[in-house]
């Protein structure tokens, strides 16, 4: 008899073990978005993105992805009495920074060579010796992951944190002889930050616990003796 209550109370105690246990053993994620609209470059601006509110748990860590976009109209005109190669480049630095800590840094750029006839007598951007180029696009991605226990805690509260991008244009025109050229270029940035954390546990009183798990041990006791009885017979 005495053997058998240890049992029971043993798997009484193994209950309320799993019980804890599935109750501590979670993790959750987040995700807020914002994004800029295509503005001319040089820009600098802030992004506002929505904390982590400390009522759903511990912050773990965040993610941030940085996506940057540059696009831009181009011309070119090839004044050269002879016909010649030009290389269109669309490009800019883009970057992300966070209490004056630079986070990420992206240079999307797109190159495109094209092919000018002798210059044509008209400096249009256009005819035989130039172009007009409408709706050139460069982009490029970056993630940055943070545990860093001095850099969360901007992450967490009720308002925004606030980020700062910056997008700076290095486009450029080249080629052989003399050309006439611009190059009108735009900024853009999307974020996506992914706050990773335990969230909030509701566990059972002790003293529930344990009722439960005696509970359940008094039952299997009670179907061990009724199948001791069964088999006597």
């Amino acid at each position: 008899m005495t053997t058998t209550l240890f049992q029971t109370l043993g798997t009484a105690t193994t209950l309320v073990g799993i019980i804890v246990t599935a109750g501590s053993a979670n993790a959750a994620s987040l995700t807020k978005t914002a994004s800029t609209s295509l503005v001319i470059t040089d820009i600098i601006q802030s992004i506002g993105i929505e904390q982590f509110n400390s009522s759903l748990g511990t912050l773990q860590s965040v993610t941030v992805d940085f996506t940057g976009n540059i696009q831009g109209d181009a011309g070119f005109e090839n004044r050269s009495p002879n016909p010649a190669q030009i290389t269109v480049t669309l490009g800019g630095n883009l970057s992300l920074a966070l209490n004056n800590q630079s986070l990420l840094t992206l240079n999307p750029q797109s190159v495109t060579n094209y092919q000018a006839a002798a210059y044509d007598n008209n400096n249009d951007f256009g005819g035989t010796s130039g172009q007009t180029i409408l709706g050139l696009m460069a982009s490029q991605s970056g993630i940055y992951t943070s545990t860093d226990s001095q850099l969360l805690p901007s992450f967490i509260g009720n308002g925004n944190v606030n980020f700062l991008f910056s997008g700076f244009a290095n486009s450029i025109i080249t080629g052989s002889g003399n050309i006439s050229s611009f190059v009108d270029t735009l900024a853009q940035a999307n974020i996506q930050v992914t706050y990773d954390y335990e969230p909030v546990q509701s566990v059972p009183e002790a003293s529930v616990v344990w009722g439960i798990g005696l509970v359940a041990g008094i039952s299997l006791l009670s179907q061990r003796q009724k199948s001791g009885l069964k088999t006597s017979n």
